[in-house]
C-alpha cells in the first residue's frame, strides 16, 4: 500500500476519533534512511539521504479557535494532547511525544506574527495520527512528526511558502525538543521523489536528484538499541555539535578569517566554511588541526579556555552553552575536537565521490565509501554501538556491498547496499546469526528499502 492509500484510509477514522467532524486535509510525510554523509549537515558539508517507505499520516481538520487537539491511534503509548497556539508555548516533559507538535506550532506562529498576523486569530487543529515509522531508530520518525505538523499549521492558516523554504524553517524549529542538528531530515523529508537519492547542500540549501539504480536496493536491521536523541542520549549527540563548532572556531581563529563569536554553534563558522573561504584541501585543514592540538585527541577544559585565551568559566559559558541555556558536561575524556574533525572532513570527501559513483553505476566503489564511514562513524565520531558493528559486518559477509550505520548512532539501524538478488542471502544471515540467538522476530526489525516519494498533502472534498 502506498501513502497515499495509507492517509485515505486514516481519513475516514477521523469521524469516529472527533465525533460529528469530517476531516479537511491527509498529510503523510515520509522517514528516511541516511546513505552515507553524517553529522555533516549541522557542519555545512552535504548529505545523501534517501525518503523510504514508512510515514507518518495525520487527518486533520482547522479549528475556528487556537486550540490543538491531538489523538494518537495508538492512544495507550502516545496518550491525547491539548494546548493553545500562543507567542510562547510551554514544553510538556522531555521526551513527550506532543512536543513536536508544540515545535511546529511555535515556528508557525512566529512566522504568522512576521508576516503581520494576530496570534488570537490564528487557527488551531484537530489531529489523528498514525505511522509506522519505528521510533528511536534513527529513521527520522521525529522529524516527519513535525514537518508533518508544520504542514498541517501552515495549511490551516493559509501560510504558503516552498517545501525548501519549510524545510529549513522546520530544521530550526525541531530545536525546540532540545536537539541541535541539521537540516537533513526536514530537506528529504519534503523534497524526495520516488526512485531517486537526493545529494542535500546547505547554507544555501541545495537539492540534486542522482537516479538509485532499480537492481538494487537497500536492506536495513534494527539494532535492538534504541536511539533517542531526545531522551538520555541527548547530551552525547549535542556534545559532537559542540565539539565540531570548537574546533571551526578555533581554525577560522588561526587562520585569521573571524574572531570566535558567544552564542554558540550558530554564531560561529561552520567547518565548511573553512574549506569555501580558504580553498585548501580538507585534508590540510585537519593537518592545521593537528598542529594547533599538538595530536591532543581529547581536550581538558583549561586546555581548552587557553587556546581561545579564555579563564575555563568564561570559555564555559561562551562555547559550551546549549539551545536550552544549560551548559554541556564536561566528560571524563575531555573535548575530542580533533577526532570530531576528522570524521567531517572525510564524511566530507566521502559524500561527494558517493554521488559520482551512483551518477556513474560505480557501485561497488559506492559500498567501499560506505565501509569507510561506518569506520570513522565508529572510531572517530564513536556513535556506534556493539550491536551495530555486528550487523554491519553480517550484511558485509553475506554479500551487501556496503553497510554502515545510518541516522544520528548510539542505536537504531545499520543499513547496507545490496543487488535485488542478494538481498534474501543478507536477510537470511542477520536473522540466523542476529535476531535468531535473541529471540527476535525478523519481521519487525528488517526491512528492504527502494527510495520512495516526498510529503503527500490531500485536501478533502
Amino acid at each position: 500500500m502506498g501513502l497515499r492509500e495509507d492517509i485515505q484510509n486514516l481519513g475516514r477514522r477521523f469521524a469516529e476519533a472527533f465525533t460529528g467532524r469530517r476531516a479537511e486535509l491527509l498529510i503523510g510525510v515520509p522517514g528516511r534512511i541516511n546513505l552515507i554523509g553524517e553529522h555533516t549537515d549541522y557542519n555545512g558539508f552535504p548529505v545523501m539521504p534517501m525518503a523510504i517507505e514508512r510515514s507518518v499520516r495525520l487527518a486533520v481538520a482547522a479549528r475556528q479557535d487556537g486550540r490543538v487537539e491531538l489523538r494518537n491511534v495508538e492512544r495507550e503509548r502516545y496518550p491525547d494532547r491539548r494546548f493553545r497556539l500562543s507567542e510562547d508555548i510551554p514544553p510538556y516533559a522531555n521526551g513527550d511525544w506532543g512536543n513536536y507538535f508544540k515545535a511546529a506550532a511555535q515556528s508557525v506562529v512566529e512566522l504568522a506574527v512576521g508576516w503581520g498576523r494576530q496570534v488570537g486569530a490564528l487557527r488551531g487543529v484537530s489531529c489523528l495520527v498514525e505511522g509506522d515509522i519505528p521510533p528511536a531508530a534513527g529513521l527520522s520518525s521525529s522529524t516527519a512528526l513535525v514537518v508533518a505538523a508544520g504542514l498541517a499549521f501552515c495549511a490551516a492558516n493559509g501560510l504558503e511558502m516552498s517545501r525548501a523554504a519549510l524545510a529549513e524553517r522546520m530544521a530550526e524549529a525541531e530545536h525546540y525538543v532540545g536537539t541541535q542538528g541539521g537540516g537533513m531530515d526536514q530537506a528529504v523529508c519534503l523534497l524526495a521523489h520516488a526512485g531517486e537519492a537526493l545529494k542535500v547542500d546547505f547554507f544555501p540549501l541545495d537539492v540534486q536528484r542522482i537516479p538509485f539504480p532499480a537492481d538494487h536496493c537497500i536492506v536495513a536491521a534494527h539494532s535492538t538499541v534504541k536511539a533517542e536523541k531526545t531522551g538520555r542520549r541527548r547530551p552525547h549527540y549535542n556534545r559532537r555539535v559542540i565539539e565540531c563548532s570548537l574546533g571551526a572556531q578555533l581554525l577560522a581563529r588561526e587562520l585569521g578569517l573571524a574572531a570566535p563569536e558567544a552564542g554558540g554553534p550558530d554564531a560561529a563558522p561552520r567547518l565548511a566554511d573553512l574549506v569555501a573561504r580558504t580553498g585548501r584541501a580538507p585534508a590540510q585543514i585537519v593537518e592545521l588541526l593537528e598542529h594547533l592540538l599538538d595530536g591532543d585527541e581529547g581536550l581538558t577544559l583549561k586546555r581548552a579556555a587557553g587556546l581561545f585565551d579564555l579563564e575555563p568559566g568564561e570559555f564555559a559559558r561562551r562555547f559550551l552553552r546549549m539551545k536550552d541555556g544549560s551548559l554541556l558536561p564536561m566528560p571524563g575524556h575531555g573535548l575530542r575536537v580533533l577526532p570530531r574533525c576528522r570524521h567531517v572532513f572525510g564524511e566530507a570527501e566521502r559524500t561527494e565521490r558517493a554521488a559520482d559513483c551512483l551518477r556513474g553505476g560505480d557501485l561497488e566503489e559506492f559500498g567501499r565509501l560506505m565501509n569507510e564511514s561506518h569506520r570513522s562513524c565508529a572510531q572517530h565520531y564513536e556513535i556506534s554501538v556493539p550491536e551495530l558493528d555486528e550487523l554491519v559486518l553480517l550484511m558485509r559477509q553475506a554479500g551487501a556491498l556496503g553497510a554502515r550505520l545510518t541516522g544520528a548512532g548510539f542505536g537504531g539501524f545499520a543499513i547496507a547496499l545490496a543487488q535485488e538478488q542478494r538481498a534474501g542471502d543478507v536477510t537470511l544471515a542477520v536473522q540466523k546469526e542476529f535476531y535468531a540467538p535473541r529471540g527476535l522476530p525478523t519481521a519487525d526489525n528488517v526491512f528492504v528499502f527502494r527510495p520512495a516519494e516526498g510529503a503527500v498533502l490531500e485536501e478533502l472534498p
